[in-house]
C-alpha cells in the first residue's frame, strides 16, 4: 500500500499477516516506478504488486552466481525479500518493479461514483503510477471468458510473470 498527502508518497507498507503490515517506506522510495510526487496534489492510498521483471530476475541471478552468491529460487520471493531488507541500500540495487492495481482510499472529488475498476486505473496512470498493462473492458461474460483465454495465451510473452487474471465485475442496471 502506498500513501500520499497532498501528491506527496508519505508511507507504504506490506500486506504482512493480512491484519497488520509492516512499514518499508524508505525501502518503497528506492523503487523507481514509484512517484515521489503524483501529478497532482491529492490524498490517496493505492496497493499493488512489487515484482521483478522475468529479464531483471535473469541478470539478478546471473550477477549473484558471478560473486558467487547463492541463485534466488523466484522472482517473487526475491522481490518480497528485497522489500523487506533492513537497509534500503540493498533494496535499492535491486531490480524491483510495481503495479498498482487497486485504489483504496481517496479524495472524494478524486473518483466520481460512476467510475470502473477500468476508468480508475486509467485515472491512476495519469496520476503517474505504473498500473497493471494488461487490462481489458468487458461488457459481456463471454468477452471476459475471451480476454482470460487471451491473457493465458500471451503470459510466456509478457515481461514479468503472473499468477493468473482478475475480473472486477460492476452490475449496471
Amino acid at each position: 500500500a502506498l500513501e500520499y498527502k497532498n501528491g506527496i508518497f508519505v508511507q507504504g507498507a506490506t500486506r504482512g499477516n493480512g491484519l497488520v503490515g509492516e512499514d518499508v517506506t524508505d525501502n518503497l522510495k528506492t523503487v523507481r516506478s514509484i512517484p515521489h510526487k503524483l501529478k497532482e496534489p491529492i490524498n490517496i492510498i493505492v496497493r499493488g504488486e512489487i515484482f521483478i521483471g522475468k529479464k531483471e530476475f535473469d541478470e539478478l541471478n546471473e550477477a549473484r552466481m558471478a560473486d558467487e552468491e547463492e541463485r534466488f529460487a523466484n522472482a517473487r520471493n526475491a522481490a518480497a525479500g528485497s522489500l523487506r531488507q533492513m537497509d534500503s541500500k540493498v533494496t535499492a540495487t535491486r531490480p524491483l518493479d510495481i503495479f498498482i492495481f487497486n485504489v483504496q482510499k481517496y479524495d472524494e472529488d478524486t473518483f466520481d461514483s460512476e467510475n470502473s475498476h477500468f476508468t480508475e486505473l486509467d485515472k491512476l496512470q495519469k496520476l503517474g503510477f505504473n498500473v497493471v498493462p494488461v487490462r481489458t473492458l468487458c461488457s459481456t461474460i463471454d468477452e471476459a471468458i475471451e480476454a482470460i483465454k487471451k491473457i493465458g495465451e500471451d503470459r510466456e510473452n509478457l515481461s514479468f510473470g503472473i499468477d493468473g487474471a482478475v475480473l472486477s465485475l460492476i452490475h449496471i442496471s
